[in-house]
């Protein structure tokens, strides 16, 4: 394998990535806690909102990449990272209930424009016989990048505040102490302290608040200027990929393949059914950072927790992929899903942080049997020449996910993993495994019913 076959734009375009998935993935595992405890949302609106902020972002690249194809992709980029930039910013300097859905809005804009431009231009770039090296390393850079800003906001979060409290930089924490809430020591401030492992006292409690809500502002900061570094790889040193010869879809066009992939009622069902292990998947930025900070401690390093999952990804994807290699593929999802389905009763079970951390390495096993073998299933169920709109289609699984999960979970967090008072996180896990169970329960109805038989007769269309 000769990695200089790639050309600049192919490295251009994944370091682009690179950032961008910082950037996204450092904000996003502290956006529940960031609505909740410095903008002033409730449990339940918090997690409604990153839930719908997070479909959007699998719904929007539709009419982007359309976009994108007609004006060009490097233009795309430019708008994606300069709305990026600006809504990454707006987030960390406007923490108010109004400004955060026009941020949060922008981001999923210029996010939109993001996914079919990158992943378009892997493709275009790669050589034909290098394609699917290609996509393992844009993979890869998506992993790597989820990983790395998850460790980023975890020392921006707890321990930039640590450092500053104890430094001479007087003029930041009189404002910290002034502008971030909360705002007095209240009994229900005492009785959280109380309640950490050590205790706290409630004075040291709020201090230590306050600079974590200073510290989430911090890393809305650097998702902002890491944006602006991808936004100056896309002026400096990206190229349009050469698409000469290629048909160029209108907006009209694509909508049309739109409505057509989701008349295909065997297609919908299948992604409906997937639906169900994204909707867990999701719990790892939904419920899971309230949950461990609430109930668990608020001493926790819950990014780096969290980010276990795609350090597993990073380190066993391709052996866990060799191991399954010769399971079919439906056999090898349900497999995946029965994992992931069982990290979720683990949550329940040993609701302490090693059994948190076992529960997100053993969902990330289930997530690395799933994955590969759920595009390879949908491109073989596409019909002949739109295997490209079936992949970009099969998105759709995580706007379901997410436009259902979000609210679910919001009302889950908010009645079961409650700031104070009694807590029966277990019933919020044990909902998500039943989910999990009803979803393989319902693939295996779908395999008896209609199954690679059906599959075969859709290609033949």
């Amino acid at each position: 394998m000769n990695l200089r076959r790639f050309p600049r734009t192919f490295w251009a375009a994944n370091t682009i990535e690179l950032f961008e998935r910082i950037a996204y993935y450092g904000m996003n595992i502290i956006l529940a806690i960031y609505l909740t405890r410095r903008v002033g949302y409730g449990t339940e609106a918090a997690i409604s909102i990153t839930g719908l902020f997070i479909s959007s972002l699998y719904l929007l690249p539709v009419p982007a990449g359309a976009i994108s194809d007609t004006i060009g992709f490097r233009k795309g980029l430019l708008i994606a990272f300069s709305l990026l930039a600006a809504g990454y910013g707006a987030l960390g300097a406007f923490p108010a209930k109004g400004t955060v859905i026009v941020s949060l809005a922008l981001i999923a804009i210029g996010g939109a424009f993001v996914k079919p431009v990158i992943s378009g231009t892997v493709k275009k770039t790669s050589p034909g016989d290098l394609s699917r090296i290609g996509f393992s390393i844009f993979y890869m850079m998506v992993n790597v990048g989820g990983f790395t800003g998850k460790i980023i906001a975890k020392a921006l979060r707890q321990d930039l505040g640590r450092w500053l409290s104890q430094s001479n930089y007087t003029a930041v924490q009189d404002w910290v102490h002034a502008k971030v809430p909360p705002f007095a020591v209240t009994p229900e401030i005492v009785q959280r302290a109380a309640g950490q492992n050590p205790p706290m006292t409630g004075e040291a409690f709020v201090e230590m608040l306050k600079w974590q809500g200073f510290g989430m502002q911090a890393i809305c900061f650097f998702s902002m200027a890491t944006a602006l570094v991808a936004l100056l790889f896309a002026v400096l040193v990206y190229r349009e990929p050469d698409r000469s010869g290629e048909p160029v879809r209108s907006t009209k066009q694509t909508f049309a393949d739109m409505i057509r992939a989701l008349a295909d009622w065997r297609f919908m069902t299948f992604i409906l059914i997937f639906a169900g292990f994204d909707l867990m998947f999701w719990q790892l930025y939904l419920s899971m950072p309230l949950y461990i900070v609430r109930h668990i401690s608020e001493r926790a390093p819950m990014e780096q927790i969290v980010a276990i999952n795609p350090g597993m990804i990073i380190l066993f994807q391709m052996p866990v992929a060799w191991a399954v290699r010769k399971m079919k593929p439906l056999g090898a999802m349900a497999l995946g899903m029965g994992i992931s389905t069982f990290a979720m009763v683990l949550l329940a079970l040993v609701p302490t942080l090693p059994g948190v951390c076992l529960s997100i390495a053993v969902f990330a096993i289930g997530e690395m049997i799933f994955a590969p073998r759920f595009f390879d299933y949908v491109s073989g169920m596409a019909p002949k020449g739109k295997v490209g709109l079936y992949l970009g289609y099969s998105y759709l699984r995580s706007f379901f996910a997410n436009l259902i999960g979000g609210p679910l979970s919001g009302y889950l967090a908010g009645r079961y993993v409650s700031e104070t008072g009694m807590r029966e996180p277990y019933r919020m896990w044990l909902t998500f495994a039943a989910i999990g169970v009803v979803a393989l329960l319902a693939l295996f109805v779908y395999n008896r019913f209609v199954g690679n038989g059906a599959a075969a007769e859709e290609r033949a269309v």
